[in-house]
């Protein structure tokens, strides 16, 4: 939930749209995954608690020291960047399994567009603003990514006077994913012949077997 995390005036990713991104991004033991414009690091925490390593970056200073202190809350190692997106990922030497994207502003084209070059395997974008979604979309099937989304609205129960409840709307979102497909096996390769077989074998019909 939001309280087991410190943030700034209700900015982070709620939890309805954190599970869907983690199922998404699937961090896992051995991946290195990326949390750009990372805010309170939520999404970095949680997929370091899934054993991940994981480098989140931010701009502003303050939020660098929450994304600090939530991950030594929960007990996780997150490297943490100061800098601005893209600029900042150029001095990231290793690419990322996958990339979750929370922030970019008017440079989220670009930010979304480094990313899904370099990521091995997915990248998620989470975005508030509707009319960002198809330049982002647009960033990811570019860099050869396939490209699927999702708009996210949770209602969630809350209090009325009388000792009655109602559902109170949290803000949409529109959740962004783009997964780089299998790259097609080398003609040749072992990939690409039929099971115990070899290229000639694969081109060879047997004797007496009509074509």
């Amino acid at each position: 939930p939001e309280d087991a995390f410190a943030h700034r005036d209700s900015m982070i990713t709620k939890a309805e749209v954190r599970a869907l991104a983690l199922a998404r991004l699937g961090p896992r033991t051995g991946d290195l995954v990326w949390d750009v414009g990372a805010g309170s690091g939520s999404v970095a925490v949680e997929c370091a608690r899934l054993g991940a390593a994981v480098v989140a970056v931010e701009k502003t200073a303050d939020g660098v020291q929450r994304v600090r202190a939530n991950a030594a809350a929960h007990g996780v190692d997150v490297a943490v960047v100061h800098g601005t997106a893209p600029g900042a990922l150029a001095g990231l030497d290793a690419d990322p399994d996958a990339v979750f994207v929370g922030g970019g502003g008017r440079d989220l084209p670009a930010v979304v567009g480094v990313c899904a070059r370099r990521a091995r395997r997915t990248v998620v974008v989470a975005l508030a603003a509707l009319d960002r979604v198809p330049t982002a979309r647009q960033a990811l099937l570019d860099a050869g990514l396939t490209c699927d989304g999702v708009l996210l609205q949770a209602s969630r129960l809350a209090p009325l006077p009388g000792d009655v409840t109602r559902l109170a709307a949290t803000h949409p979102v529109f959740l962004l994913w783009g997964v780089r497909p299998p790259a097609a096996p080398v003609e040749g390769s072992p990939a690409a012949l039929p099971e115990n077989g070899s290229a000639e074998e694969a081109e060879e019909p047997e004797e007496g077997v009509a074509q």
